[in-house]
């Protein structure tokens, strides 16, 4: 077909649309008779360009229908792989059923590899293909799906029960939409549901949707991390005067680490991001920073993100960085228009203006957008090799870092970007409630960090190892922890933890948690009946001790002042004793500093 044949006016075009799923649709299916054009562009004159229809092997996809982080290749559908005829039917007629539901790219790719591989153990065996999809086959993959493994890292593991429940929802997906086909004979498991067969229910369920699996970047990689890509922030104006290619990349690379980590957008989020795509907001003495892009994952369209200071500041580098790739994009854009490649056209509109072009050496010096997986299998990894560390760097573990930091911050942490995280707080209700582009999902993200932080530091209360100190809630908590009868009633001292602490709110004090469910904090977490002093308090307390050590050495601060300070030492020396520490040598160590310094905390 050639590519004037593949233009089409609105008319032809509505002629030749691949019907939508339905009965009389399906026959056609079956029979091998339904054809229509299943994937087109929508020209600026109204008329449409073909990209593939439902006869067709491979269903090509516009760039727009992909997030701004999918590569070239997974634009494309391909059903050549499966041999047999009524299966590679109905296959097509799940994704098109799936299509036309609204699901997304990324989505349909994903079911269209389950049914391959379901589709190939199937043809595998002779008395398979004859049985079809019965009860008693679909018991016969389950057990070949519990006999396979992945390797990542070098590490061969069983596949995780979220990874077979997708694989058994396609048998689930096949009879919901190709019942009518032969090879459907019956429900594949009619008294139970795929979550069962993968063993993904009751507390296995409970464990995977509560606990964070992807890991947080641990502070040892995080910090010389940023302490690196931080370096070339400041040094943008050299680097762009320089041109040199790999302080160039290495520039566009730190900007993205810092946009990753400091607002929680996904990568394709990120690579979504337009020039000057922000805004300024002053609340008080506060100025928050709103980045605004487009989120796929939602499918909310545009969407907005809070952001520091520092988030806007890479916006503006890569605004810098990606100037000349934009010239060259809108030359390019022009001669496409000029010789009608319509594909080619739509594609640089879809990424004109955004700070994240780049050059493609193997397509001519193209200029695409920087794909999800370069950042993740090469540009973040090469950050981490810049710091000396082999820590498996992705893009999808910034999230969670992000919201766990977010959280510390807001429970008043000791972190090293702490800075850059004051603009988060847990307690932000009102901006969302009055800013529905916020991305809502983050927060609902944030929240659940927020419980796995207050859980883990109320479960650490209870361990008979753990030094606490404060008023009678703590006193209370040193008590039933060594209660071994009630311990025994509870089944474990960790079930007894968990029962205790899910009534337990906190908030922090700086100095301490309040325990305390009402609008009051307690000043002195240390005394109140509602105050605990734990171990992650140490340098607080530690600065106070400096502190009350440096007044008393001024000789201008009278009996009562002297007074005073003595008992505010009496009472650091208290805490940090009851915290395990040896408080003399701790004050030995201190006088013996050349200057007493107040420790910034």
């Amino acid at each position: 077909m050639s590519s004037i044949e593949l233009i089409l006016t609105q008319a032809e075009f509505a002629i030749q649309q691949c019907p939508k799923p339905s009965t009389s649709a399906l026959e056609q299916v079956i029979d091998g008779s339904l054809t229509g054009i299943v994937t087109y562009i929508k020209l600026a004159n109204g008329e449409y360009q073909t990209l593939s229809r439902f006869e067709e092997d491979v269903w090509v996809f516009p760039a727009s229908k992909g997030t701004k982080a999918t590569i070239a290749s997974a634009l494309n559908l391909t059903f050549s792989t499966i041999d047999d005829t009524q299966m590679k039917r109905m296959a097509k007629w799940v994704i098109w059923s799936k299509f036309k539901k609204g699901l997304a790219l990324n989505t349909l790719v994903k079911t269209l590899d389950k049914l391959k591989s379901y589709f190939q153990w199937v043809l595998s065996s002779d008395t398979t293909v004859t049985h079809g999809l019965t009860a008693f086959t679909s018991n016969a993959y389950v057990r070949h799906v519990n006999t396979l493994h992945s390797k990542r890292k070098g590490e061969t593991k069983p596949l995780t029960a979220v990874t077979k429940v997708d694989r058994f929802r396609i048998l689930e997906d096949l009879y919901y939409h190709c019942k009518e086909f032969d090879f459907v004979k019956e429900h594949p498991w009619p008294q139970s549901t795929a979550n069962e067969q993968a063993g993904y229910v009751g507390e296995a369920y409970r464990e995977a949707i509560t606990k964070g699996k992807t890991p947080i970047i641990p502070n040892k990689v995080l910090i010389p991390l940023c302490q690196f890509t931080k370096s070339y922030l400041d040094k943008a104006d050299e680097i762009l005067k320089s041109s040199k290619k790999r302080e160039t990349l290495l520039l566009r690379d730190s900007c993205i680490f810092w946009l990753l980590l400091t607002t929680g957008m996904r990568i394709h989020e990120i690579l979504g991001i337009k020039r000057d795509a922000y805004r300024s907001e002053t609340k008080g003495d506060t100025t928050y920073y709103h980045i605004e892009t487009v989120s796929e994952k939602t499918h909310t369209g545009l969407a907005e993100w809070i952001a520091p200071r520092i988030a806007t500041e890479a916006i503006d580098i890569l605004g810098r960085l990606s100037a000349p790739l934009q010239d060259q994009l809108e030359c390019d854009l022009l001669k496409a228009k000029a010789s009608n490649d319509h594909v080619e056209a739509h594609r640089l509109e879809e990424i004109s203006n955004h700070i994240c072009l780049s050059k493609n050496l193997g397509k001519g010096n193209a200029i695409y957008l920087l794909s999800g997986v370069a950042m993740t299998n090469a540009r973040l990894p090469n950050l981490c090799e810049q710091i000396g560390s082999n820590w498996n760097l992705s893009a999808h573990q910034f999230r969670r870092t992000f919201a766990n930091y977010a959280v510390h911050s807001e429970l008043g942490d000791l972190r090293a970007l702490k800075d850059h995280f004051k603009h988060w707080s847990i307690t932000m209700t009102t901006l969302y409630a009055f800013n529905d582009a916020l991305d809502a999902e983050l927060f609902e993200e944030m929240l659940r960090e927020k419980y796995l932080v207050e859980e883990e530091i109320k479960q650490d209360w209870f361990e008979l190892d753990t030094p606490i100190t404060g008023g009678d809630i703590a006193q209370n908590i040193m008590k039933v922890r060594e209660d071994k009868e009630l311990i025994k009633s509870f089944g474990s001292l960790s079930a007894m933890a968990k029962a205790y602490s899910s009534s337990i709110p906190i908030r922090s004090t700086g100095i301490g948690w309040c325990t305390n469910d009402d609008e009051c904090k307690c000043g002195k977490p240390d005394s109140c009946e509602s105050g605990i002093v734990d171990k992650r308090h140490l340098p607080y307390w530690e600065g106070m001790l400096v502190q009350q050590m440096k007044l008393m050495q001024l000789d201008d601060i009278g009996e009562a002042g002297r007074a005073a300070v003595k008992k505010g030492m009496e009472r650091c020396e208290k805490v940090l004793v009851a915290l395990g520490i040896d408080v003399e040598a701790m004050k030995q160590e201190i006088n013996e500093r050349k200057d007493i310094e107040v420790i910034n905390v």
